[in-house]
């Protein structure tokens, strides 16, 4: 079981981040929400991007969202103390009545100083901002590839050619009718 580092009635810190949220230009199409894509056959056609593909019916937007991250001390007083076999949670006053949970494996690390607080909370902040943009460079559907894409709407585009032109041979059938019937 693990020892605890402070006891009820302590002043200690705890560091967090807050995130604001921004917008940068994707890094696929470079702000055109259009990349170029060569098929096998060395056609090259332009496709929507998928890099700042919003999702439902929205069009690309040639921007993605990211978020600015600023680490937050807070000062609390420790008023409960919960041991578990590999953690510690510290109970802690907060304004307005609220309770905090100050853990030392959670987002809410508990530091003796203000110095440490900021340090660990640092270290939170470029570890976030490391995963967050393995994600950003990464395409927004992986199992799906540029060329799928364009496949994908060649073949709907000729399908829809196909049912385009039975549609007008229809109308023409109209028409020879019904000057049969005016006649």
């Amino acid at each position: 079981m693990v020892k605890p580092k402070f006891d009820l009635g302590d002043t200690v810190f705890m560091a967090r981040f807050e995130r604001t949220e921004k917008t940068i230009v994707c890094p696929d199409c470079l702000g055109s929400a259009r990349v170029k894509v060569t098929l096998g056959t060395g056609e090259e056609i332009m496709i929507e991007c998928g890099g700042c593909d919003p999702g439902g019916y929205q069009p690309s937007t040639g921007r993605i969202r990211q978020y600015d991250s600023a680490v937050k001390i807070e000062q609390r007083i420790i008023t409960g103390i919960n041991l578990q076999e590999d953690d510690i949670e510290y109970r802690m006053d907060g304004t307005g009545g609220r309770c905090f949970i100050g853990s030392q494996k959670g987002d809410y690390r508990v530091y003796a100083t203000e110095d440490e607080a900021r340090i660990g909370g640092e270290e939170q902040r470029v570890k976030h901002e490391a995963e967050e943009n393995k994600r950003l460079l990464a395409k927004t559907k992986n199992h799906k590839t540029w060329a799928w894409n364009a496949s994908y709407h060649r073949k709907e585009i000729k399908r829809l050619e196909q049912s385009l032109a039975w549609h007008h041979s229809k109308v023409e059938i109209c028409k020879s009718h019904i000057k049969e019937d005016m006649k």
